[in-house]
Formats: C-alpha cells, structure tokens, sequence
C-alpha cells in the first residue's frame, strides 16, 4: 500500500514539475549551439539571419555544464556582457536575460564555460531567444 501511494505520489510531483517547464519553452528560438570540450572552453558562435530579439539564454543539454561567462555582439556594433557563474544541470536553462536597448539583432555569442566531469556525454550548449 505504501509502495504504491508513493509512486502515485511521485507521478503526481513528475506532472506538476513538467507542465511549467513545458510552458517556459513557449516562443523560444534555438539560434545557435555549440558541444563543449574538456576543460574550460572559449567558444564564439556566429548567428546567422537579421532577426531581432529582447531576451537570451543558455540551455544545457546531454550532460551539466559550469557557465563563466559570455558576451553577446550585436550588428550595430555594441557589446552587452552578462556575469553568468553557474552551474547548468542537463535539461535545464540560466535565467531569461534581457538584450539592453529596443530589440537587438544579435551578430555572436561569446561563451566561456567548462564541461563537468560527469557521465561520458559531451554537453551541448544551445543558445536561445525570443
């Protein structure tokens, strides 16, 4: 009897943690990823198109990541640099940050992260936004 209140109990707790997860990916745009090496690594991904976006952020995927930092280059030439220092389990995503200005277009993505020594995954970081 226990053994069964428990997994309903479990079931129910999946459902509630999964539904505003799946309500958080709505009107996100992957835009670039990039699968993070050994070590601490210094990436820059170069975003194709023109479209423009007020919100960013960094999602983790296959296995966890430690984010340092990362800079965002938009095409008038501006720089806006975000203190992102944490770490970013498998699934899961930073916060959702806001581009400084009126909608920018973003040129590149400058990340410095390091891979965790955990599970045999490479961690793929994609970056999103809307």
């Amino acid at each position: 009897m226990r053994m069964l209140l428990l997994s309903a109990v479990t079931a129910a707790a999946t459902l509630a943690v999964a539904a505003p997860a799946a309500a958080q990916n709505y009107n996100w745009r992957t835009i670039a990823f990039k699968t993070v090496g050994a070590g601490t690594d210094r990436d820059t991904i170069n975003v194709r198109g023109s479209t423009r976006y007020r919100e960013i952020r960094l999602c983790a995927f296959n296995a966890p990541i430690r984010m340092r930092d990362f800079d965002v280059s938009f095409e008038n030439n501006t720089r806006q640099n975000v203190r992102v220092r944490q770490r970013i389990a498998a699934g899961t995503c930073t916060r959702n940050i806001d581009l400084t200005g009126n909608r920018r277009d973003i040129e590149r993505v400058r990340l410095v992260y390091e891979r965790l020594p955990r599970g045999r995954y490479m961690p793929l970081v994609r970056v999103q936004a809307r």
